[in-house]
């Protein structure tokens, strides 16, 4: 049990007695307080207490006793410092006879009894009366309690100066000037002397008594505002809002005053806020300062002044720089007509070197004059009787050359055993008799088709002999148009082909998209490999893997995907028509097979026999179940059809005597003939191209030209590499040659290795005739693609200089 507190007197008060104290102004409270643990030290002692009586002042100053669990928590509120203070002033008293004076916090005595302080004493000292005494609380029961009597008068006077130094001091934390300290409703608590003097001069000839009918609105009511009063309260209205609810940390009002001492020039002033608690009750309140920014509006003025000069300079800047950018643009349209201009001019050098050979087929001699009409134009009747007469010969080839026979037959400047050797590559041979077929037919059909089945020690699966070396040269080979595809198949040791294709089909995200099998990926790649016969010396493995590495660099560098040129699923036939085109190729061409009466040529009614064969052959293997990678019923029928198509027309494009019909069809769909150029088709712009809007027969075209390029892709590699190649498939044709010899037939031009030179005699007709063409006219369209041409034309220069050492 706690131990009384207060046994000094001998009087016993009656609790009747004590109601006699409601007279009085003053609080009185009347406490019975126990302590526990009844040790002289202080320190260990722990504090209840009971109001058995307050007045009615008290009541009105205090409010109502706590319950003991109220007062326990309250007291707990405390810090252990104030309790010890409470404790041991409370022991003090309860130990002497004398009624004790002393200055005591109101809520630090109070607080824990009491719960309704008022709030204009809270945190207020007052000067208490505590003496102990003596109360019957029951008949016949007698408890020692502590009166104490509040002094109010005194501690008013005081409680106003302290509560002013609080708000004086949390004020000058912030700034000395011109400060007021407002609460939430916008009352003045506290305003320093220069404050209050400044505000009361701005308001002169306003009533204002003592300072304390100053509030915040009146600062706002002291700027001059377009709208009035309207605009003064909404102005008022969002700062409030401003600081006690969205609860900004600072808020700046500038308002505009006329000064009347200075003739109603402007001044500006500036009322900064801040939002903080009042020191005294911890309530809202709002720190206010004032102070003149004429000179910073001033400034400020004149900055945007500058502002708007700049704007406009900025305007003409902008403007200018448009208009440079206007003339950059036509200067580069003339750089580029001139570079136009330049390469026709260089293309009819190597044309005029060589044989003076036009390209030009009926068709496009037909465009061209009708072309010269729209443009207005008086094209000569001279040449409107020569298309007529070429148009009405039965014989003519509409998108072959005119008079292409007689053109490479007949120039002066061309050997005629190489005009012999470029008709044959470009249009074919006559057949020679059947009983002269019948002859020789088993001999060619020797040389047909290898069906090779290489047996190898690699494994099946390709990814398991990538090692770190290849892994370079793969990674070469997706960016250079010089890759040494040499060096690369000799680290590959006979599966450059199959270790290329399955990279890039990897890489290009095509056996995720398309939910290809990837092991019998790796079966159907290595068996297209093993029917290349490596004892070709030019239609081999090797020979496929650099037409795949070329069509890489064309789709991926060359501008073509990134013209959208080709849909995901013709990417993937891309490179299948590269790695097929020349499939179980016998290193014997068209001209062989058809002359011979081959099985092919039979097969496929003398219509490109190889080319023919090369993709249903790949094509047969996709239904062996080991190498049926695609599966099908994964597929839509729209992109079966789309990716079969596509890989058709690219693999029998590849055969040259479709050349001219290609490229003639390919520059009506996507070039247009300059003006003034009546009479060359070499004169050609290249629109714009949308193709999203092209036909689908000549996005054909575009594939075709892509495995064209890549086909002879040679032309554009090094030199070092391009010459190789270029001896490579001369010996294949001094190859076929010796078989026409053994079979008793004609050798075709250039294939007779006792004749001095052989194909790389032609080289520079080949170039002038079908390669700067071909690849001029790709890199037109696509110009991405421009280091392809770069490279062919660096191998002319080196034929033409004669440093080819061939």
């Amino acid at each position: 049990m706690p131990a009384a507190v207060g046994t000094v007197t001998d009087r016993v008060w009656t609790l009747q007695e004590l109601s006699i104290l409601h007279e009085l102004h003053n609080p009185v409270a009347v406490v019975v307080y126990g302590l526990f643990d009844s040790s002289h030290s202080s320190s260990s002692l722990q504090e209840s207490a009971r109001v058995i009586f307050q007045n009615t002042s008290s009541v009105q100053q205090f409010g109502v006793p706590r319950s003991s669990t109220d007062h326990e928590i309250v007291l707990h509120s405390l810090s252990n410092e104030e309790q010890q203070l409470r404790r041991t002033w409370i022991f003090q008293i309860a130990q002497g006879k004398a009624v004790q004076q002393a200055e005591v916090e109101i809520y630090k005595l109070f607080g824990p009894l009491f719960s309704g302080i008022a709030d204009d004493v809270l945190g207020c000292t007052a000067r208490i009366e505590s003496k102990p005494i003596r109360v019957q609380t029951l008949p016949g029961k007698t408890e020692s309690a502590i009166m104490h009597v509040v002094d109010m008068e005194a501690s008013n006077a005081d409680r106003h100066i302290g509560n002013a130094d609080k708000r004086f001091a949390a004020m000058m934390q912030h700034t000395p000037l011109h400060t007021f300290l407002f609460n939430k409703h916008g009352k003045l608590l506290v305003a320093n002397d220069a404050a209050m003097e400044a505000c009361l001069h701005s308001t002169a000839g306003l009533k204002v008594s003592e300072g304390q009918d100053v509030t915040l609105k009146t600062l706002f009511d002291l700027g001059s505002y377009p709208g009035g009063e309207e605009e003064s309260q909404t102005e008022y209205e969002d700062a409030v809002q401003a600081i006690f609810h969205l609860q900004l940390e600072r808020y700046c009002h500038t308002q505009a005053h006329h000064n009347p001492e200075k003739g109603g020039a402007m001044r500006w002033e500036c009322i900064e806020m801040w939002p903080m608690q009042d020191p005294v009750d911890s309530s809202p309140a709002v720190l206010v300062k004032r102070y003149n920014v004429t000179q910073q509006k001033e400034l400020e003025l004149q900055l945007s002044c500058q502002q708007e000069a700049l704007q406009k300079q900025n305007q003409v800047l902008e403007q200018d720089s448009a208009d440079m950018q206007q003339e950059r643009l036509r200067l580069e349209l003339e750089a580029k007509a001139l570079a136009q201009r330049l390469d026709a001019v260089m293309h009819d050098k190597f044309e005029h070197q060589s044989s003076g050979f036009d390209a030009d087929t009926p068709i496009d001699k037909t465009l061209n004059f009708l072309h010269a009409f729209i443009a207005g134009e008086r094209p000569p009747v001279q040449t409107a009787m020569d298309l007529y007469h070429i148009l009405s010969e039965s014989d003519t080839h509409l998108r072959n050359p005119v008079a292409l026979e007689t053109q490479l037959l007949a120039d002066e400047g061309m050997d005629n055993e190489v005009g012999k050797s470029m008709l044959q590559l470009l249009q074919g041979s006559h057949r020679v008799p059947r009983d002269l077929a019948r002859g020789v037919s088993k001999t060619a059909s020797s040389g047909l088709i290898t069906g090779l089945s290489r047996q190898g020690s690699l494994s099946s699966f390709i990814p398991a002999n990538i090692t770190p070396v290849i892994e370079r040269w793969l990674k070469d080979a997706e960016s250079n148009w010089q890759f040494d595809i040499f060096g690369f198949a000799e680290a590959c040791s006979g599966a450059s082909l199959s270790m290329l294709g399955f990279h890039l089909y990897k890489q290009a995200g095509m056996i995720r998209d398309f939910k290809l099998d990837e092991q019998k990926l790796c079966n159907w790649l290595q068996r297209i490999e093993s029917g290349y016969d490596a004892s070709n010396p030019y239609h081999n493995s090797i020979h496929a893997t650099s037409v795949l590495q070329m069509a890489h660099m064309l789709l991926c560098h060359g501008g073509i995907l990134k013209s959208k040129a080709v849909s995901r699923a013709q990417y993937m036939s891309s490179y299948w028509s590269a790695i097929t085109h020349d499939y179980e190729h016998g290193g014997l061409n068209n001209d062989f097979l058809i002359k011979t009466a081959s099985p092919l040529a039979i097969l496929y009614n003398d219509q490109s026999p190889l080319e023919n064969h090369h993709c249903a052959a790949a094509a047969r293997l996709l239904f062996d179940p080991s190498c049926q990678y695609i599966q099908f019923a994964a597929l839509t029928s729209e992109t079966i059809m789309q990716v079969r198509n596509c890989c058709i027309n690219q693999v029998l494009g590849t055969d040259m005597k479709k050349h001219f019909d290609i490229t003639s069809r390919f520059q009506a769909a996507f070039k247009r003939p300059l003006a003034n150029s009546l009479g060359s088709a070499n004169r050609f712009e290249s629109p714009e191209v949308d193709w999203d809007k092209i036909k689908p027969e000549d996005k054909t075209l575009a594939h075709q030209m892509l495995l064209k390029c890549a086909d002879i892709g040679h032309l554009a590699v090094d030199p070092k590499t391009h010459k190789r190649w270029a001896l490579q498939l001369e010996e294949e044709f001094f190859r076929q040659g010796d078989k026409e010899k053994g079979a008793g037939l004609a050798v075709s031009p250039l294939m007779d290795r006792t004749m001095k030179g052989g194909m790389t005699r032609s080289q520079m007709g080949f170039f002038n005739i079908v390669g700067i063409p071909l690849f001029k006219t790709m890199v037109e369209l696509f110009e991405d693609a421009q280091p392809m041409l770069d490279g062919v034309l660096t191998n002319f220069r080196h034929w033409e200089a004669g440093t080819a050492n061939v």
